[in-house]
């Protein structure tokens, strides 16, 4: 596969296609069930496109549609892959596609929040 970004695949429209001849290269043969084939995900078909997660970050940036187009497709082959445990696909999610929990809004360090706490506020409530 010649290297391409994800970036010009998705501005000349030819995003669509690279990633369905990803997938079939990880479908199993016909009449096969599981043997032959290979659990598709996003750091799979950046390989085999040729770039990084770098560019996924950078799509995600330039064209949102398209990134959403990518992990909307990523994400139905990962759940309906048969060749892998429910319990690896559910990592998957969490850490590639962003279903994991998300940070609280309460808690200032998890939320980018800066919380200043000084020595005689014994309560911590900011009086």
């Amino acid at each position: 596969m010649p290297k391409e970004s994800l970036e010009s695949a998705a501005a000349n429209g030819r995003l669509k296609g690279l990633i369905e001849r990803y997938l079939k290269t990880c479908r199993p043969p016909d009449g096969e069930e599981k043997k032959g084939s290979r659990f598709p995900n996003l750091a799979g078909f950046c390989r085999w496109l040729g770039c990084g997660m770098g560019s996924v970050e950078r799509l995600l940036s330039s064209n949102p549609e398209a990134a959403d187009y990518l992990f909307a497709v990523m994400e139905d082959e990962a759940l309906n892959a048969p060749v892998i445990s429910p319990t690896v696909v559910g990592a998957y999610l969490k850490r590639r596609l962003s279903y994991g929990e998300k940070p609280s809004s309460r808690s200032g360090s998890d939320s980018g929040e800066l919380r200043l706490v000084f020595e005689h506020d014994i309560a911590e409530d900011g009086s």
